[in-house]
């Protein structure tokens, strides 16, 4: 090192390389925020923001290796099983949920003498889990009701509804 360059401050003195320059300094005069007093020498080269040494960072801690794991596949192939085992039971329980409900409301347009008024979905094979998932469906009625019981019952249900709405603006 040469012997006009400055020299680091020592590590008592040490501090953060700020962006700002010297710290301390006001202007260009050398005057300081203490007390107005300036400093000589390499104390002043010292002060300048070239002369500030960076934060030293710790060294990175070795991390142990890791451990054996399934690969990327493998759990992707994992993962996919589950989706799917749980995605096709829900899936074949939407459609019987649909058919029933779609035979229901051609049931309540029919001009029959005795319609359907509850239903379920059933499998057509309910010996094992692949038969109930890909054997197919069918509907099976569990309560049925003549044409003219069905138009009475829905008769009193919508005098009872006028007679609630009545009393309901009465009670305001």
């Amino acid at each position: 090192m040469p012997a006009d360059s400055p020299t680091p401050p020592p590590p008592s003195q040490r501090r953060l390389l700020s962006g700002a320059g010297g710290t301390g300094r006001t202007g260009g005069t050398g005057s300081t925020r203490s007390g107005g007093s300036t400093r000589a020498g390499t104390a002043a080269a010292a002060d300048t923001f070239t002369a500030t040494t960076p934060f030293s960072r710790p060294p990175p801690q070795a991390t142990p290796p890791a451990k054996e794991s399934l690969p990327r596949w493998a759990k992707g192939v994992v993962i996919g099983g589950v989706l799917l085992a749980v995605a096709m039971p829900a899936s074949v329980l939407l459609s019987r949920s649909m058919a029933v409900q779609g035979m229901l409301q051609e049931q309540s347009t029919s001009k029959a003498a005795l319609v359907c008024t509850s239903a379920e979905g059933r499998a057509n094979d309910d010996s094992s889990v692949l038969g109930w998932l890909f054997g197919g469906s069918r509907v099976q009625c569990s309560e049925w009701e003549t044409r003219e019981a069905r138009q009475q019952r829905e008769r009193e249900q919508y005098e009872a509804n006028y007679l609630a709405r009545q009393r309901a603006k009465q009670g305001y």
